[in-house]
């Protein structure tokens, strides 16, 4: 399903970048992406990388889903939790499915996941593993968590420019919240 997928994000223009099949079935081998992570760039002190991050939510966001062959997140959500955490979560993204429009959300859209070329601020968007059709704030919230998890700076800097850009496209403070909390059962889940 992981290639399935790729393939779609291929096809929709999302990201150029091909996955191949190596020997081992939890091994990927993938183009290379010219450029630096836009962690490095972060490292550097670069104070472009919040935009850069709010850009690819951007642009992923915008894209047509029309014609996108990609799992929902209401759809795959259940599978990995046990009975008492789908009794939070599916609720959860029920609601706000039914509030927000879907979009693809990337799910993994952090600085790592985002390569940038050596000038400018131009990037790709990699590791479109997690990516479903959703409502935007369970992308927001998952980068939220992630960061919250890896660099109290980084969650700071997300809380203060990525957060109101959210809050101003009528996503509310309750609805993100919700979003974090079925996010973070979610993720739970991976490890």
């Amino acid at each position: 399903m992981k290639k399935k997928q790729q393939k779609e994000v291929n096809i929709s223009g999302l990201s150029p970048v091909r996955y191949y099949d190596t020997e081992d079935d939890h091994i990927v081998k993938m183009d290379f992406v010219e450029g630096e992570t836009l962690e490095t760039r972060a490292r550097k002190g670069d104070i472009t990388c919040m935009e850069i991050l709010s850009d690819a939510f951007s642009f992923v966001h915008s894209k047509d889903i029309s014609g996108i062959n990609m799992p929902r997140l209401s759809d795959t959500a259940g599978m990995s939790i046990p009975d008492h955490d789908k009794e939070i979560v599916l609720p959860i993204i029920e609601r706000l499915s039914a509030k927000h429009k879907s979009c693809v959300c990337h799910l993994d859209m952090h600085f790592l996941n985002i390569m940038t070329s050596d000038a400018g601020n131009s990037f790709t968007i990699i590791d479109w593993i997690n990516s479903r059709i959703a409502p935007a704030v369970f992308d927001y919230a998952r980068t939220y968590i992630i960061f919250d998890e890896f660099s109290k700076e980084a969650l700071e800097a997300f809380k203060a420019t990525i957060l109101p850009t959210m809050l101003e496209s009528g996503v509310s403070e309750q609805d993100f919240s919700d979003a974090v909390k079925a996010s973070k059962i979610l993720r739970a889940a991976e490890k």
